[in-house]
């Protein structure tokens, strides 16, 4: 199996492949616009019969943590031709890609699943879930708020945006960097709407669409409380023109709590999964809440990555790996595990209750007081 770098003379060719795997068109402005990304991007492919049979795309992306913009690769567009299918190809381009982030710096992996299960064996796992609540016009309310809504047009960038969406990435772990650029195409499918303060300053935002007597919110973004009734009221502003309300949200937003009928349809899915690509760089740059692991050494499992797979060692010097063989003083879990612990969409205690990590009580207890606690949330799609 050849797996070869993707250039210019290939996109038309990515992009038909994508075509038909994901079932949709674009015309031939779309494909120019494609084309412009495509050239930012590192697209793995295979070629059988001279033709491209598979090919993989990694988007040079960054996620906050931690107060910190952490280098990540996002990968999309993941497809074959059904008849070369069931022979490996994707196999062997999602270990590539691993080699190429790892290359590139890219500390951490996202990617949107259609099959969790198939990407858990190459090491990713989930690490956001997102809530859609579904709310009846005559569930509506209209409390009163103060500040103002400013509705832009639909498609409009606006600075304050970026503003209130960078203070609100301070609250949870992995959210994704935005750039004016992600914005504008962001942007294509909606209205957005901001709040601001009675002195002026922008304290949230709605992006939204009305369409079909229905309202679709795809961001509920409020950093106080004033501001959360006022981007409700907006809604409830919307109570002629629409049947209902579809709203997503982060697990904690606390907006049904104050609904007069907080009994709405509610659910909660698995969204998006992450992977450390490079778990001693990862671990090195990350900040503990406690420098009390001395003697803590963790063994990480991950077959598809040989670099992650091994023993290593946190010390107050920072993190190293080291030989393994003093296997009984180590925790042991999963690269996937780890993924999802160290951004903090599981818990130490969690894993342990689900038998998703082995160690001593007093090394399980240390490691619980080292990650500081946090909440994910992951409002993108690529």
């Amino acid at each position: 199996m050849n797996i070869v770098n993707l250039t210019s003379e290939h996109y038309d060719e990515v992009a038909h492949l994508s075509m038909y795997a994901f079932q949709y068109e674009l015309s031939a402005e779309e494909m120019e616009k494609k084309n412009e990304k495509m050239a930012n991007q590192h697209i793995l492919g295979i070629f059988e019969g001279g033709k491209l049979a598979s090919k993989l795309q990694i988007l040079p992306l960054e996620v906050y943590q931690q107060g910190k913009q952490i280098p990540m690769g996002g990968i999309a567009g993941v497809a074959s031709y059904p008849e070369y299918r069931r022979k490996g190809h994707i196999r062997g381009l999602m270990t590539a890609a691993l080699e190429v982030m790892k290359e590139k710096g890219q500390l951490l992996s996202y990617l949107h699943p259609f099959s969790i299960d198939f990407y858990r064996k190459f090491g990713w796992e989930i690490f956001s879930d997102v809530r859609n609540l579904t709310i009846a016009t005559a569930d509506l309310s209209i409390p009163e708020s103060q500040g103002r809504i400013a509705r832009l047009p639909k498609k409009t960038y606006h600075p304050d945006l970026q503003n209130v969406y960078e203070a609100y990435s301070e609250r949870y772990s992995g959210m994704l960097v935005r750039e004016q650029t992600w914005w504008l195409d962001h942007l294509q499918s909606w209205t957005p709407a901001i709040h601001y303060s009675s002195n002026g300053k922008p304290e949230g935002y709605l992006l939204y669409s009305v369409k079909e007597s229905k309202m679709k919110v795809a961001e509920f973004i409020a950093l106080s409380h004033e501001a959360r009734k006022g981007l409700w009221a907006f809604i409830g502003q919307h109570d002629s023109m629409i049947e209902k309300v579809e709203i997503s949200t982060s697990l904690s937003e606390p907006l049904p709590y104050i609904m007069k009928n907080p009994r709405v349809q509610m659910e909660v899915s698995p969204y998006f999964m992450a992977r450390i690509v490079d778990v001693e760089q990862y671990l090195q740059q990350f900040t503990w809440s406690s420098k009390d692991h001395t003697s803590l050494t963790l063994r990480v499992k991950d077959p598809v990555a040989p670099w992650n797979d091994g023993v290593f060692a946190l010390s107050a010097s920072g993190v190293r790996k080291i030989d393994g063989s003093d296997k009984e003083k180590a925790i042991e879990l999963t690269i996937n595990q780890l993924s999802a612990l160290m951004l903090g969409y599981k818990t130490v205690t969690e894993l342990v209750e689900v038998e998703a990590i082995q160690g001593s009580q007093t090394q399980l207890a240390q490691l619980e007081t080292m990650i500081p606690n946090q909440s994910t949330y992951f409002p993108d799609f690529f």
